[in-house]
């Protein structure tokens, strides 16, 4: 594996790990006002705000633990969840997609790197049974 991997793979993490920091530290009234405008209050809105807390979390630590049989399949399940993510925010909070901050454009490089390291997995794959 290139060092470039390595760093495509700390790179990703910090994303996941900040992203769920970020949301955990967030205003809980404010966190919640954008989920009620999706359609979610009460219990649900919470859960919904910590089950994505915990979700990024995740996403996160497998990707430094970097565990060798599930790889491609975490580098699928996260581009499913960038995206995932990104169309409820474009139909609910059509603000965000052309943010000057670029809340939505910059998950197109997150999900280049996605597709870099899968691709990266499945040479090294193709690699060992050479």
């Amino acid at each position: 594996m290139s060092n470039n991997y390595s760093i495509l793979r700390i790179a990703l993490a910090s994303v996941w790990l900040l992203t769920a920091l970020a949301s955990w530290c967030y205003p809980l009234a404010q966190n919640l006002e954008l989920l009620e405008r999706v359609g979610l209050t009460g219990a649900a809105a919470s859960n919904a705000l910590h089950a994505g807390i915990v979700l990024d979390a995740l996403m996160g630590t497998l990707t430094l633990i970097r565990l060798r049989t599930m790889q491609k399949w975490l580098w699928t399940a996260q581009a499913v969840v960038i995206l995932t993510y990104s169309i409820i925010i474009a139909i609910f909070l059509p603000e965000y997609a052309w943010h000057p901050f670029a809340v939505l454009i910059k998950n197109l490089p997150l999900l280049a790197i996605l597709l870099i390291l899968w691709r990266e997995e499945s040479q090294r794959r193709s690699d060992d049974f050479v």
